[in-house]
This record gives structure tokens, C-alpha cells and sequence, in this order.
């Protein structure tokens, strides 16, 4: 239900004003919060890219494997190349 209206707000309000992808940002803020071993970033990065393949003119599929490559890209830089020990008071979901 959150990414549903996140993707309503997206495509009605913020396509007005800009070309900017909100939903591709809260798939990387996820991805960076959530804990490593944990699959939430991915499965709702496939939801995000399904909500935004429905409501838009392109090719069906383009949001989803671009938001699923983004995230398993994040997950993979974080896991393996970056320790960031000053963001260990961010709440882990």
C-alpha cells in the first residue's frame, strides 16, 4: 500500500514540477537502512518498478529490473566495500 501511494504521488503531483524519480530514491534509502542479510530492499524495489511500469508509456519491465539492479548494486557496495561506523544509531528495519 506504501508504494502505491507513493507512485500516485510521483506520477500525479511530481511529474508536474520535475523528472525526478522518488521512488528510485526511497529504493537506495531502504537498501541502506535495512539490515544485509534482510530481501525487503529488493522485493520492494520489484514492487516499485511494477507500480511505475503500470502507470507510465515505456517499455513494460524497464522500471522494474532497473530499480531490482540498482538495489542488488547498493546491497552489494555496502555489504562488501563500504563500512560506515558512524551510522550505527540508524535504526536497522
Amino acid at each position: 500500500m506504501f508504494w502505491l501511494l507513493i507512485s500516485l504521488f510521483q506520477n500525479s503531483f511530481l511529474s508536474i514540477y520535475t523528472n525526478f524519480n522518488f521512488l528510485c530514491l526511497l529504493v537506495i534509502v531502504l537498501n541502506i537502512i535495512e539490515n544485509p542479510e534482510s530481501k525487503l530492499g529488493i522485493i520492494s524495489a520489484f514492487l516499485g518498478g511494477l507500480l511505475l511500469d503500470l502507470s507510465t508509456t515505456y517499455e513494460f519491465g524497464l522500471f522494474t529490473i532497473s530499480l531490482v539492479i540498482l538495489s542488488l548494486i547498493v546491497k552489494t557496495i555496502l555489504s562488501k566495500f563500504l563500512k560506515i561506523p558512524y551510522a550505527s544509531f540508524i535504526p536497522k528495519i
